[in-house]
């Protein structure tokens, strides 16, 4: 079967699969590149005499930098019960090396890293963890995300700086309470660092990874296309890069099996 053979619409079609399959390799080719080196690093890893000189091995793997910070906006500000309306740190660290640290400074969450570029993934996890931790205690949580910066830096800032006149407002008034927050407890903080300290591992991991961040719409239509006349849609903020990259390899990889298989097992044809 050759392209001489088939319509013009059926060429059009491989010609568009082509380009799509292009664009996509120079897309994912950065995650590629990061991925291998990941795996190398990991194998090369595992040959050490124990998983503390493997992490260690990583370390050495990644290139070290300054600066480097992830910041996001909480719905809710965070506060220490034996430090009020001060900011406070939990060190992201294991006995193999140090990740940076998390600054929690009532609204504002930020990660520096001691390489590139900090995680959002990582200040994702520890939101959950702080909903642990207060429904934990029976006390309630409803920490959340509301602005990444690393993908909307001009209203995360506004966002920022509208929670920070509050806190402001507070000291200037004695007040309590303008702005809703959540307290923890030096356990809670203490359990927190325990829990960063398990997850050293997967982030040195994802430090091999380029950082893209970006917003993702999903779409749903009740009439499908020709027509389209209906679609459900709903827009996140920030889509995790893993999910969504691994289902497009996933749909590309359908793609090339299925026409691999017309390739191989062709279709019959009147008159063929």
């Amino acid at each position: 079967m050759t392209l001489s053979q088939r319509s013009n619409v059926e060429t059009l079609t491989l010609a568009f699969l082509l380009v799509f399959f292009a664009y996509l390799t120079v897309l994912s080719a950065p995650g590629a590149l990061g991925t291998l080196r990941m795996l190398s690093y990991m194998l090369l890893a595992l040959r050490q005499p124990t998983q503390e000189d493997g992490e260690r091995y990583k370390m050495r793997g990644l290139r070290a930098g300054s600066g480097g910070s992830a910041t996001v906006a909480l719905n809710l500000a965070l506060e220490r019960a034996d430090r009020p309306q001060a900011a406070f740190t939990l060190p992201v660290t294991d006995r193999a090396g140090s990740l940076g640290e998390i600054v929690v400074d009532g609204a504002k969450l930020t990660h520096h890293s001691t390489f590139a570029s900090g995680s959002n993934g990582l200040l994702a996890f520890f939101v959950e963890q702080v909903n642990h931790a207060l429904e934990g205690r029976g006390e309630p949580a409803g920490v959340d995300v509301v602005e990444w910066k690393s993908i909307n830096d001009e209203a995360a800032e506004q966002y920022l700086s509208l929670t920070a006149f509050a806190r402001n407002l507070e000291r200037r008034l004695g007040a309590a309470g303008l702005w809703p927050r959540r307290v923890l407890t030096a356990e809670d903080c203490a359990e927190l660092e325990k829990r960063l300290t398990q997850v050293c591992h997967a982030l040195r991991n994802e430090a091999f990874l380029p950082h893209w961040e970006y917003q993702g719409q999903h779409q749903l239509p009740l009439i499908p296309q020709p027509l389209g006349l209906i679609n459900l849609s709903r827009n996140e903020k920030r889509v995790d890069p893993l999910a969504s990259m691994g289902c497009a390899v996933a749909i590309v990889l359908l793609v090339v099996f299925i026409l691999a298989l017309i390739f191989i097992f062709p279709p019959w044809v009147p008159g063929s």
